[in-house]
């Protein structure tokens, strides 16, 4: 197989990088869903929301006209405009709590609570033409003409669809009383919007899709990149005080409890057996979980073929991983490659075996 070049992105982001990459607010968000769910809310709340404000306004202009301020003052005139205004402002203040909620929640559920002033720095690259030019022909540009355009074009048809569809209502509005007419624009217009909503929601998904999937691949490490990242993580504070939470976690629970969790069991296979354990979204490296010589090694092989743990024999790194590391320990940054060529064998084979 040929050797990859050495500064191209093949490795998947670390946990570390992608919390450093959130704290500068660069995380997946479509702004589109917002939208989405912030129409729905008018379609589903608007029908009574109207009604009710019609109501509010004919009652506040009745009470406005009886109620005529005689003296001009700054405190009769405050009376006079809630007595105006106020039933109609009570009217509309469930729509504004839900299109408030709705847009707080869909924010927090996509990108979660993330407070970063980094893109209010000021940066000469933002006045650099360059840079710009590159951005306006990149591939997350032309994902954002084609919404548009797709969006202009759907959300069009929804409407015109349906007011033809409707077009013998819309032909006796001159023929029906005021309220009558009233009910037949406000029903079209409602079966317009919920339309739309939901088509504009299905947008803003694969939009979302989307700018993960960028996020990820702009996130995308090289092997010298992840191997600097390790030689950094191995000595901070943090990695140091979570290998001993993880150790004093480990050996409260049995070795039955601790391969569970395992991913791999490396053999010597008669003298050595270590279980690794590695979740790229939430570890730096892999752990091991456990590891025995001679009677342990056994009693770790035989209860990991009881769990159907895979058994991976190789001689030199089961010796290394033995001398080197404990329980609760991140695999040495020196091992880390062999180690990842296991897993990787190991993830491949258990999908090639569920196919």
């Amino acid at each position: 197989m040929a050797e990859q070049p050495a500064g191209e992105r093949t490795e998947q982001a670390t946990a570390h990088r992608r919390q450093e990459a959130r704290k500068k607010g660069t995380v997946a968000k479509s702004v589109d869903l917002t939208g989405a769910l912030g129409l729905m809310v008018i379609a589903l709340l608007g029908p009574y929301v109207f009604t009710g404000l019609a109501q509010s306004l004919l009652a506040g202009m009745g009470n406005s006209i009886a109620r005529i301020p005689q003296d001009v003052s700054y405190s009769s005139f405050m009376r006079y405009g809630l007595g105006l205004f106020g039933p109609t402002m009570a009217a509309i203040g469930p729509l504004f709590a839900g299109l408030m909620v709705v847009g707080l929640a869909s924010n927090f559920a996509q990108v979660g609570f993330v407070v970063s002033g980094e893109s209010l720095n000021p940066s000469f690259d933002k006045l650099n033409p360059l840079p710009g030019l590159k951005r306006l022909l990149s591939v997350k540009s032309s994902f954002e003409g084609l919404k548009a355009v797709a969006k202009m074009v759907l959300f069009g048809y929804i409407a015109y669809s349906v007011v033809v569809s409707s077009m013998d209502q819309v032909l006796r509005l001159s023929q029906v009383t005021p309220a009558q007419a009233t009910a037949i624009v406000g029903g079209i217009s409602h079966t317009i919007l919920t339309r739309i909503a939901v088509v504009w929601l299905v947008i803003a998904i694969a939009d979302y899709v989307f700018q993960k999937k960028q996020i990820d691949k702009q996130l995308m490490m090289t092997k010298d990149e992840l191997r600097r990242e390790m030689r950094e993580q191995d000595g901070s504070p943090e990695v140091k005080s979570a290998q001993m939470q993880r150790r004093r976690k480990l050996a409260k629970g049995g070795l039955a409890s601790k391969l569970k969790e395992a991913d791999v069991v490396i053999t010597n296979p008669t003298h050595f057996a270590v279980a690794i354990k590695y979740d790229r979204s939430a570890m730096v490296a892999p752990v091991v979980l456990a590891k025995g010589a001679d009677f342990l090694a056994q009693r770790i092989k035989e209860i990991a073929r009881d769990l159907e743990v895979p058994l991976v024999e190789n001689k030199p790194l089961a010796r290394a991983l033995y001398k080197h590391c404990e329980a609760g320990d991140f695999v040495p940054r020196d091992l880390f490659a062999p180690v990842a060529e296991v897993l990787a064998f190991v993830y491949q084979t258990v999908k090639r075996v569920k196919r």
